[in-house]
């Protein structure tokens, strides 16, 4: 395909990321007398070339744009997988200091334990995404339903709990939370 854009004067760096593109689309163009389900011969590539380099330098062609629009979507946007992978990712490295603060707690008098669970309240608004931290209407929202499943006096034996149970209950509680939440009838 290099050679026969080549062989009309254009660029081949211009035309080359458009290939596979271009390739999909003829092959599955009916039109075009491909059969997917067996090997192509020599004659047929021959063809498929031909028709590829024609697609691609007719430049008033759009089906030529849509070959670019799909190459532009393909190098600048991820999967639906990946997005919610690094979504995941940075959630959790921004949570981080956040947890970190509240399973290393040794709270032990009132004041101090009242801190520790204002700060459960931020991590489970912060981790659900359900409102700001600062929003005090959503953050009472957020207290009555952490204390209809956690009240106060179970701090004492969260406190007891190794770090990993810790960090696994705050997760637990998000998703409990962010039920009551999303679901207050109920």
């Amino acid at each position: 395909m290099a050679q026969g854009a080549q062989s009309r004067g254009e660029d081949t760096f211009s035309v080359g990321s458009n290939y596979r593109h271009a390739v999909k689309a003829i092959v599955l163009d009916p039109r075009n007398g491909f059969n997917v389900d067996r090997t192509l011969t020599k004659d047929d590539v021959q063809k498929l070339i031909k028709l590829c380099v024609d697609r691609l330098l007719d430049t008033k062609s759009p089906s030529l744009e849509t070959v670019k629009m799909q190459v532009y979507f393909d190098m600048n946007y991820t999967t639906r997988g990946e997005f919610l992978d690094e979504h995941h990712r940075v959630l959790e490295s921004r949570l981080a200091p956040v947890c970190r603060e509240i399973t290393d707690s040794r709270a032990r008098i009132a004041e101090e334990l009242e801190s520790l669970y204002r700060k459960i309240v931020s991590y489970v608004l912060l981790r659900s995404g359900l409102g700001s931290p600062t929003d005090i209407k959503v953050v009472r929202e957020a207290t009555a339903a952490l204390q209809s499943i956690f009240p106060h006096t179970e701090l004492g034996t969260f406190l007891s709990l190794v770090k990993k149970d810790k960090e696994r209950q705050l997760k637990e509680l998000t998703m409990i939370v962010t039920g009551i939440r999303l679901h207050p009838e109920r």
